[in-house]
């Protein structure tokens, strides 16, 4: 699918230009011209620009960015713009933000601040793939779509209401009975014997060690919420704009995500790579103390 848009080596990265003046656009595109660029992908962080307030979307301005590129000879790798949602849908609905083993939710501020199993968070999502997708899957300069960003880099699993349902529900396809639970999760053990479903919780913070099977099906759970939240987006563009390549970026051998299924989902698998010679770095990236924490020792990058 990606020959007969790109069929020569593609050479280029991220651009944001909604982040400085507008003014300096046309010599962006000369400078990669003379660097050689012929691909960047686009819009990775733009939701609050490309819709400021529920019910209005501008596009204006990606507009004149995509036809700036195309005029430019530079190929587009258009993103979602679903990995960072914009200040009006927390506000609206506070739900939708994440929850930690140890119940402390996670604010705006950021990026990535969203369970992946809200509801109000997917149809938001949709609706802004949608509209991207309508209005540009014909633009000549589209060459591949951009699914959301680095998944699991922030967030790698909510541990909040919602989040407990879809994981009884996914116990439930898994084992079938609770009787298959209990056998698998070992329950027998300090008294953990489950009576019902809905007495099974995510491992949220304990007064000693978790469940090790629980926090192994958690993460296999949360792994499949997330692609399920990229299989929402990828059905989207598959529908509005299916002759597009679909890929998202994966970041090496990520624990939190189970990457050989997720590949099988992908047109084009991509990987992001940020080699640092530094011996000081534990982690790399270097990631923040409480994505570490948040799985414990030897967490994602670690």
């Amino acid at each position: 699918m990606l020959l007969p848009r790109l069929p020569h080596l593609a050479y280029g990265g991220d651009y944001n230009p909604e982040q400085w003046p507008e003014e300096v656009w046309a010599d962006d595109v000369r400078l990669m011209r003379q660097a050689g660029v012929n691909l960047v992908t686009v819009g990775v962080f733009a939701w609050s620009w490309l819709q400021p307030t529920p019910g209005a979307f501008e596009f204006g301005w990606l507009d004149r960015v995509l036809d700036l590129l195309h005029a430019g000879g530079v190929r587009v790798d258009l993103a979602t713009a679903t990995a960072s949602p914009p200040p009006w849908l927390s506000h609206r609905h506070p739900e939708v933000l994440p929850v930690l083993a140890d119940g402390v939710r996670l604010w705006p501020g950021g990026r990535q601040h969203y369970c992946p199993s809200s509801p109000v968070y997917r149809e938001a999502a949709a609706r802004l793939v949608e509209a991207l997708a309508e209005r540009y899957a014909a633009h000549p300069a589209l060459t591949l779509w951009h699914v959301g960003n680095e998944f699991a880099c922030h967030v790698p699993a909510c541990w909040c209401d919602v989040s407990a349902a879809a994981f009884r529900e996914w116990l439930r396809r898994r084992y079938g009975t609770i009787e298959a639970l209990n056998e698998a999760w070992a329950t027998a053990f300090w008294s953990q014997r489950y009576a019902d479903w809905e007495e099974v919780l995510p491992p949220r913070r304990a007064p000693t060690f978790p469940n090790p099977t629980q926090q192994l099906d958690f993460r296999r759970f949360s792994s499949d919420e997330l692609l399920a939240c990229y299989e929402l987006e990828r059905a989207v563009l598959a529908r509005r704009s299916p002759d597009v390549p679909v890929t998202t970026n994966f970041m090496s051998f990520f624990q939190p995500l189970d990457y050989w299924r997720w590949a099988e989902r992908e047109d084009v698998v991509s990987n992001d790579s940020y080699p640092d010679p530094s011996p000081t770095h534990r982690c790399s990236p270097p990631w923040p103390a409480t994505s570490c924490a948040r799985w414990g020792a030897g967490g994602p990058g670690c």
